[in-house]
């Protein structure tokens, strides 16, 4: 899922450039949803709301409730339990699964309506998802070996109103062999809950690439497809899960895929993961688009000291006029304050249009911190500014960015006029953007200027280390138009 721009192919969209006149988000943007005034958001906008080392995000393995009374269930008895899909022993709360459970039919769901823990170390479930719809729900160890059927909505996981569940050290193999296009595809989904914690999981998807469903732009549900899907889950943790998404198939115009994507989701924290995502079906001057976490009107939420690795197509893509194809390790949509992007190793690789981190304010008002990153970005870039690959694309009403560690390559080498930059505000948005950009590294040995920044006001540009190409260092390798801004103290890498 993604985020259009006028005319703006690069910066998260997948649909026709020759058409778009208005951002795709602007018309999920509720009346009721929270915006800061940018009043408020000013007062906070210049604050270090992390330290650039730890980001505060350590994390221990959640406790588990203890329970009294258990059940245990065997592939010869379980059915017993279960009525049209739903446990009905209200008098434990506890089930022990020990075993091989394999589906009767196509595709069975193992639904609980209660508060209970679900023991399954050692067991493995085949074609069997779980549902998960009361608070208090514990769900530990299970493999579940799931193959997505044609013509149908598959979850091997679906959480919803699973206020204060935690889903831990479980493994999910799942797998879509099917182009269903119009059908939706999690290996977790999660939905209308709070406080859930998604803990130590192993999480394999081979999936298609789809394209998105317009009408339900700002959601989860525009993505048909995903590793991971939350929607509505505020103070949810996501940590020290290894989600790997492979796209295998390519259907639709303009083919997307997402390994985590998270909406409306306010206080949330992604925290210590290792996402890989690949695209191993897109060819030579092909475009398609992969993000690995894509935010969407998440206040406060942290992503904190993740490994993200885009590294898998490294052809696909391509430089048209305005430049097609995305390969972005994290994407947010407004609005949102008070975001934290710290201390995260973020590598991609493509054949265009690429970057490290986009974030945009379209229409809206947007606070953000960005620090202590290592981010590495090879892509291809054109002239104009949607044909972009920069480290971080930020498009903000307000950002601090500092301590980052940035290299980005284009894959032409250096050309006259390519718009390759580390910290870049190149694609003009409605609103005033101000940035206090200082001590980071950055290295764009192929491009002009390693930070740019087109039409900002009341912005400081200092004491960063900076190379771009030839003898473009320090002050000269930034460049910055707009009022009352400041362009000092920087030095040579």
């Amino acid at each position: 899922m993604f985020v259009m721009l006028i005319c703006c192919v690069s910066a998260a969209s997948a649909t026709d450039v020759d058409n778009i006149t208005v951002p795709d988000d602007t018309d999920v943007i509720e009346i009721d949803e929270a915006v800061d005034s940018v009043e408020e958001v000013e007062q906070t906008s210049g604050v270090d709301t992390c330290d650039g080392t730890n980001c505060n995000c350590e994390i221990e393995t959640p406790a588990l409730p203890t329970r009294s009374n258990s059940i245990t269930l065997t592939p010869s008895n379980y059915t017993s339990k279960f009525s049209n899909g739903y446990f009905t022993d209200k008098s434990v709360d506890e089930v022990i699964f020990v075993g091989n459970f394999e589906s009767n039919n196509l595709y069975d769901v193992l639904n609980f309506d209660q508060a209970i823990t679900i023991t399954a170390t050692g067991s493995t479930f085949n074609n069997i998802g779980f549902g998960l719809y009361h608070e208090g729900i514990v769900l530990n160890g299970a493999t579940i070996i799931m193959n997505a059927p044609q013509y149908m909505d598959c979850f091997a996981l679906d959480m919803a109103y699973a206020t204060n569940a935690i889903v831990i050290n479980n493994h999910i193999n799942y797998t879509c062999g099917y182009d269903n296009a119009a059908n939706y595809n999690y290996a977790i989904k999660a939905e209308d809950s709070e406080n859930v914690t998604i803990y130590g999981n192993e999480i394999n998807a081979n999936v298609p690439l789809k394209t998105v469903n317009w009408t339900k732009s700002g959601s989860i549900y525009a993505d048909y497809v995903a590793g991971v899907a939350i929607e509505n889950c505020n103070k949810m943790t996501f940590a020290r899960n290894n989600l790997t998404v492979i796209g295998d198939r390519r259907v639709g115009s303009f083919p997307t895929l997402d390994a985590l994507i998270i909406a409306k989701s306010a206080n949330a924290k992604i925290w210590k993961n290792d996402i890989y995502e690949a695209d191993v079906v897109t060819a030579t001057n092909q475009y398609s688009y992969i993000y690995g976490i894509d935010v969407y009107a998440c206040d406060n939420i942290t992503v904190c000291s993740n490994t993200v690795d885009m590294n898998g197509n490294k052809s696909g893509g391509q430089v048209g006029g305005n430049g097609t194809g995305a390969a972005y390790c994290i994407q947010l949509t407004g609005p949102h304050t008070g975001v934290k992007i710290c201390n995260n190793n973020l590598t991609t690789k493509n054949h265009g249009p690429n970057l490290g981190i986009y974030s945009q304010n379209y229409n809206v008002t947007t606070n953000i911190t960005v620090c202590g990153n290592h981010i590495d970005v090879t892509g291809k870039a054109g002239s104009d500014p949607w044909s972009l690959v920069s480290g971080m694309e930020l498009q903000d009403t307000y950002a601090t960015v500092y301590g980052n560690t940035i290299d980005v390559t284009n894959v032409d080498g250096y050309v006259s006029g390519a718009c390759v930059y580390g910290i870049s505000y190149s694609q003009s948005t409605p609103g005033t953007h101000t940035y206090n950009i200082t001590n980071n590294t950055v290295r764009v040995p192929h491009g002009d200027w390693a930070v740019y920044l087109d039409g900002v006001v009341n912005s400081n540009v200092t004491c960063n280390h900076l190379k771009a190409i030839g003898l473009k260092w320090g002050n000269g390798a930034v460049y910055m138009t707009g009022t009352n801004n400041n362009n000092s103290n920087n030095t040579n890498v």
